[in-house]
């Protein structure tokens, strides 16, 4: 990402939620509360009006061909793995861990959300400043237990970050986030992060992420995507750099003192989510696992 603005990502992410609230038929798998935060985020970037022109009935075509001709399903994807990363997130908090860190927030509303809903539980999040001056915009008075740690990790340690701001507690039982990012990492990079994980912190961690895993080509990419993503990330200066197979990721994981308790696909999020709405029809972006893993 360029130095001095947001992340595309985070700004697609965003844009995917407040379009996918705008559909009457998808609008209940949008996690509750997120659109409207994430419009704050889009017009703090000057981004909302084009979403929403997009969102109107009559142009919404428009924006569903762009999808087709570059990951089809992706957006609905993006909302799924929202989903069940929540349902981690809260499943560990209703059983008393007390710390919530997201690296590399973007512009996702989940610390925004639960902070207030779970007031005696903290809630952290690391991102690049040019990204997270535009989320503190949008989100304005945060609560007290919601703090924003300003880090560029392609040049900070993820330890010296967490220890920036003294808001971070390593001796409570911590739940980690990292949500798309690992991709835009190399293999190192993503061995770091979880060494740094296990190695810094003397309660108990527990990490939920997403990788994507290899394509047939041994790329690491979107199954479904076109040959127009490859140029739009490199446009965009985001590649992704790595990828880890599902049937390694339980080995991957004990090498750095992790077990793997949960994994999820685009199957899985199809029948979890999908099918009970019995729109287990519609297309979804192959390619992307989430994890959950938890320091043994």
């Amino acid at each position: 990402m360029r130095e001095d603005r947001p992340s595309s990502t985070a700004a697609l992410i965003a844009a995917a939620t407040v379009f996918l609230a705008r559909d009457p038929r998808l609008a209940a798998l949008v996690p509750a509360g997120a659109a409207p935060r994430c419009a704050r985020c889009l017009e703090s970037v000057s981004l909302l009006r084009a979403v929403q022109a997009v969102s109107h009935p009559a142009l919404r075509w428009a924006a569903r061909l762009a999808e087709r001709a570059t990951v089809p399903g992706l957006l609905l994807h993006f909302m799924l793995r929202k989903r069940w990363i929540e349902e981690a997130v809260r499943a560990a908090l209703a059983e008393g861990w007390e710390q919530v860190v997201i690296i590399g927030a973007g512009f996702d509303t989940l610390a925004a959300r639960l902070s207030i809903e779970f007031p005696r539980a903290s809630f952290l999040e690391i991102d690049h400043p040019a990204t997270q001056a535009g989320k503190r915009v949008a989100i304005g008075s945060a609560p007290g237990n919601l703090h924003f740690i300003a880090a560029d990790l392609s040049r900070t340690r993820l330890q010296d970050a967490l220890s920036a701001e003294g808001a971070f507690r390593p001796d409570v039982r911590s739940v980690f986030i990292i949500e798309g990012l690992l991709m835009y990492l190399g293999d190192a990079e993503v061995g770091g992060v979880f060494a740094t994980l296990r190695e810094g912190l003397r309660a108990g961690v527990r990490v939920v992420f997403t990788v994507m895993e290899p394509a047939r080509d041994g790329r690491s990419a979107f199954h479904n995507a076109t040959p127009l993503v490859r140029w739009l990330l490199y446009r965009w200066s985001e590649p992704f750099k790595s990828a880890l197979r599902r049937d390694e990721a339980g080995r991957f994981l004990e090498g750095f003192g992790f077990r793997l308790r949960d994994l999820a696909d685009s199957e899985t999020l199809r029948s979890r989510y999908l099918a009970p709405a019995h729109l287990e029809s519609l297309t979804l972006a192959r390619g992307e696992i989430v994890a959950l893993a938890e320091s043994r």
